[in-house]
């Protein structure tokens, strides 16, 4: 018979076996560790309070793993054993997850699949998610330029939010919210914060996340102000940070009120994949 329970901190080594047996095969995706599921605990503010393991005996059948903030929690990965599908384990742990959590919240949950996955689209729906937004990976393809060095500046994350470059839109994907950006820099000091100064004011910033020299380089965010100046700069910017590296750049999942498509493409981005962002509340017993 089939089990279902909560974990614990100390299950982190089970967590990482039921990722790989039962939600990476379905995904293509590459095996994770201990090591790195601790990176995604502090990166992504996961719980392991609020992931789930499905087993028969030492059998690993379905595995659910959530994120948390004080306002809403996010599925990252729930799968199910390619040996037992459709014998209603998946839903049993959403179910599970969303009883909890309507009583100890948050109530609002998130996930964020990809829009060419239709069979965990329906199985979404089926849990009572609803699509909120389009959310787009971009690639940069267009020109690269360099700067002068007088026109650049290195800032903080601190001092680009006292430049005031606009409201972070609340809209935006789990993984780059402002919080889980500042994660990243208080975690791992991987964060760069590169500047466009013109005359008095701060025009536009990026906010690069630190790679490996052949890695893609992520975009987490672009700041600007909503003017020409703004918009010009930020453009700048892109061609400098282009032309640093022979690797592409890479922004994903950006919803609209981040930035929309057709602006997108003239800074020079390329639309790749899309992402629904879908939402619910939790549900009692």
């Amino acid at each position: 018979m089939a089990s279902y329970r909560f974990c614990r901190s100390d299950d982190v080594a089970l967590l990482v076996d039921a990722y790989n047996a039962c939600y990476r095969p379905a995904f293509g995706m590459q095996p994770i560790d201990v090591v790195e599921f601790k990176r995604w605990i502090r990166k992504y503010e996961l719980w392991t309070s609020s992931c789930m393991v499905a087993s028969e005996g030492q059998r690993l059948l379905g595995v659910l793993i959530a994120a948390k903030r004080e306002t809403e929690s996010c599925i990252l990965a729930v799968g199910v054993h390619p040996d037992v599908r459709h014998l209603d384990h998946g839903r049993h742990i959403m179910t599970s997850l969303s009883q909890k959590l309507a009583i100890l919240g948050p109530s609002r949950m998130l996930c964020e699949p990809p829009s060419d996955q239709p069979r965990v689209l329906k199985f979404l729906e089926h849990c009572g998610y609803a699509q909120e937004a389009t959310l787009t990976d971009y690639r940069y393809t267009g020109l690269s330029a360099t700067l002068p060095s007088s026109m650049l500046a290195e800032i903080s994350l601190e001092e680009l939010d006292a430049a005031e470059l606009g409201d972070d839109p609340e809209e935006i994907c789990w993984g780059r919210a402002g919080r889980a950006i500042g994660r990243r820099q208080e975690y791992f000091e991987s964060v760069r914060v590169l500047a466009l100064v013109g005359g008095e004011r701060i025009e536009a910033a990026l906010i690069l996340e630190r790679v490996e020299p052949d890695s893609e380089r992520p975009l987490l965010a672009l700041r600007r102000h909503d003017d020409v100046a703004g918009r010009r700069s930020a453009a700048a910017l892109l061609r400098h940070v282009a032309g640093e590296s022979a690797q592409p750049l890479v922004w994903e999942r950006v919803h609209e009120l981040e930035c929309a498509e057709e602006e997108a493409i003239e800074l020079g981005f390329e639309p790749l994949g899309r992402y629904f962002r879908m939402a619910t509340e939790a549900v009692p017993a």
